[in-house]
C-alpha cells in the first residue's frame, strides 16, 4: 500500500493528505455540535478521496515522469488546483459568500499567506481551524519541497548559500533517487514540524490562552502563515510569556541550519555563526530600536520620557511585531498599541513592507527575498568596497573564493531586480483592474511576500476581498503562488530549455 501510494503522483498524493485533513475539522463540528459544518466536511473529505481515487487508478499503469521539472509542475498544480477543492466546505458555510472568495482564501491558506479575505465573525470554528490547518499543511509541504525538490535544483535560496553548492546533487538523479529522497525529506521533517506545532500549542495554552486559539496561533506561527480565529493574537491573554516562547520559535522560520544535515536540534555555536540568524538579530535590533527612539523623542518634550515600565511595554512590542513581519507572519503584539498611546504617534507601514520584503531564512516557511539573498549582496558590496581601496587584493569570506561570493552576489541582485519587477508589473495589474495606487502597490507587496496581515497594517482604510472581482482575484492568486514558489521556480517552468528536455 505504501509503494503503491508513493508511485501516484505528487498531486494526487497532496490531494488524499488534504482529503484526510478535512476530517479533524469534521471532527471538531461533531464535538461542538456543530453538525452542519461537520457534514460539509465529512462529505467533502469523501468526495475528495473518492475523486482523487479514480484519477489515481486511471493512471496507475502510466509511467509517471519523476524529474525535477516534472517535481515542479505539479508543485505548481498543487497550489493552483487544489484550492479549487478545498473551497468547497468554506463555500458552503460562508454564507452568502462567492466561490471565488473562497477559492482566494484557500489560495491564501495553502501559500501561508494569510490574507483577511471575509469577516471571522461570518463563519464558524470549523471554517478557521480548516484555514489554519490547511496554512499548517502547505507550510510543511515547503520544508519537504526545498529539501527534496528545490536543494537538487539548486533553487529557492540553494543558488546563494554555501550549503547549496556543498549539496552535490544538482545533476545526476534518477527518478528513483528523487523519489527517495522526497521520501527521506517526509520522514525526516514531518515528525520534527508536528512535535513543535504541538509543543507551542502547549506553551500558549500553559500561558492562558484558550485551546482553540492558542492551536490556531501554533499552527500559525510554524507556518508563518498569520492566520487567526475570532481572536486575534494581541486579545489571546498569553501575554508577555507567550508572545516570548513564540519569538523562540520564530527561529526556525529565520535559519535553516535548525534542522540541515538530519539533525534536529539547536547548536549553540552553529546557530551563532548562521548569517541568516545574526542578519536577523541585527535587523530586529535596528529597527525596533529607531521606532523605539522616535516614540521616546515624541514624549520627551511633554512627559521627560514617560514611565520606565510604558517604555520597556513599547519597546518589546516593537521588537515582536518586527521579528513578526520579518518572519513573514504579521501577528502584532499584545503591547504593540502601548508604544502609540504612550507618544501618540502612528507608525508608517512601510516599515512592516520593507521588513516582509526581505523576509525569513530560505528552505523555510517564510516568504520575501529571504536574509541569505540580502547577505549575499551585503558581502558582495563589502567586497566591492575592499577592491577600490585594494584593487589587486585577493577576497575571500568564511571559505568562500572571491569567484563564489561574485557569483552568489550575482544571482542575489538578478532574484531581488525580477522581485521588485514583479511588484511593479502586479501592481500596474491591480491599478488596471480597479484599485488605487496605493491599494494596489500594497497588494502586491503583502501577496508576493506572503505577508497577509501587511493590509491591515498598511493604514488604508478596510479591505473588503470578497468583493473583488474574478480577475482580481485571479491575479492575486497568481501572485501569492509565485511568491510562494519564488521567481527562479517559476522562470526555471517557463524556459523553453526545460520544455525541450
Amino acid at each position: 500500500m505504501r509503494r503503491a501510494f508513493l508511485r501516484t503522483p505528487f498531486f494526487l498524493r497532496m490531494g488524499f493528505v488534504l482529503a484526510g485533513a478535512m476530517l479533524i475539522p469534521a471532527a471538531y463540528g461533531a464535538v461542538q455540535g456543530d453538525y452542519f459544518s461537520f457534514r460539509m466536511f465529512f462529505y467533502s473529505a469523501l468526495l475528495g478521496a473518492f475523486g482523487f481515487g479514480l484519477l489515481a487508478l486511471a493512471l496507475s499503469n502510466q509511467r509517471i515522469e519523476n524529474s525535477g521539472f516534472d517535481q515542479l509542475i505539479q508543485i505548481g498544480a498543487v497550489f493552483a488546483i487544489l484550492p479549487a477543492y478545498l473551497a468547497m466546505p468554506v463555500f458552503e458555510l460562508g454564507g452568502s459568500m462567492a466561490y471565488r472568495a473562497a477559492y482566494l482564501d484557500m489560495v491564501s491558506a495553502l501559500t501561508t499567506t494569510g490574507l483577511v479575505v471575509f469577516d471571522p465573525n461570518s463563519v464558524p470554528d470549523t471554517v478557521h481551524l480548516w484555514r489554519a490547518l490547511v496554512a499548517w499543511i502547505g507550510g510543511g509541504l515547503i520544508w519537504v519541497i526545498a529539501a527534496s525538490v528545490l536543494a537538487p535544483l539548486n533553487l529557492g535560496g540553494y543558488e546563494v548559500s554555501q550549503a547549496g553548492r556543498n549539496i552535490g546533487l544538482s545533476r545526476g538523479l534518477s527518478d528513483r533517487d528523487r523519489a527517495r529522497l522526497f521520501g527521506r525529506s517526509v520522514a525526516m521533517m514531518v515528525p520534527p514540524y508536528v512535535f513543535l506545532t504541538l509543543m507551542l500549542w502547549s506553551s500558549l495554552t500553559l500561558t492562558g490562552s484558550a485551546g482553540l486559539s492558542s492551536f490556531l496561533h501554533a499552527l500559525s506561527v510554524i507556518s508563518t502563515s498569520g492566520i487567526t480565529g475570532t481572536v486575534p493574537f494581541s486579545q489571546a491573554d498569553s501575554g508577555f510569556l507567550g508572545e516570548a516562547v513564540v519569538l523562540v520559535f520564530w527561529v526556525f522560520a529565520i535559519s535553516h541550519v535548525v534542522y540541515q544535515h538530519e539533525r534536529f536540534s539547536l547548536h549553540k555555536r552553529r546557530i551563532l555563526q548562521d548569517p541568516e540568524f545574526r542578519m536577523a538579530c541585527v535587523l530586529v535590533g535596528l529597527v525596533s530600536g529607531a521606532l523605539f527612539a522616535r516614540h521616546w523623542f515624541a514624549t520627551l518634550g511633554d512627559t521627560g520620557g514617560g514611565d520606565i515600565v510604558q517604555a520597556l511595554q513599547a519597546l518589546w512590542g516593537g521588537l515582536f511585531t518586527v521579528a513578526s513581519f520579518l518572519t513573514t507572519t504579521g501577528y502584532v503584539s499584545e503591547f504593540w498599541t502601548t508604544a502609540q498611546h504612550w507618544s501618540g504617534l502612528d507608525t508608517p507601514g512601510i516599515v512592516f513592507m520593507g521588513m516582509a520584503l526581505i523576509g525569513g531564512g530560505f528552505a523555510t516557511t517564510a516568504g520575501g527575498v529571504k536574509l541569505i539573498r540580502v547577505y549575499a549582496l551585503y558581502q558582495s558590496v563589502l567586497r566591492e568596497y575592499d577592491r577600490m581601496e585594494h584593487p589587486s587584493s585577493v577576497g575571500q569570506s568564511r571559505g568562500v573564493s572571491r569567484k563564489e561570493l561574485r557569483k552568489g552576489g550575482f544571482i542575489a541582485w538578478v532574484f531581488f531586480m525580477l522581485f521588485v519587477v514583479a511588484i511593479a508589473l502586479f501592481t500596474m495589474i491591480f491599478s488596471w483592474l480597479g484599485q488605487e495606487f496605493e491599494h494596489a502597490i500594497t497588494f502586491a507587496i503583502a501577496t508576493l511576500t506572503t505577508t497577509g496581515p501587511i493590509l491591515q497594517m498598511s493604514a488604508l482604510g478596510d479591505w473588503v476581498l470578497t468583493e473583488l472581482s474574478v480577475w482580481s482575484t485571479l491575479a492575486a492568486s497568481v501572485a501569492m503562488i509565485l511568491g510562494r514558489l519564488e521567481i527562479l521556480v517559476v522562470l526555471a517552468l517557463i524556459s523553453p530549455s526545460a520544455w525541450r528536455r
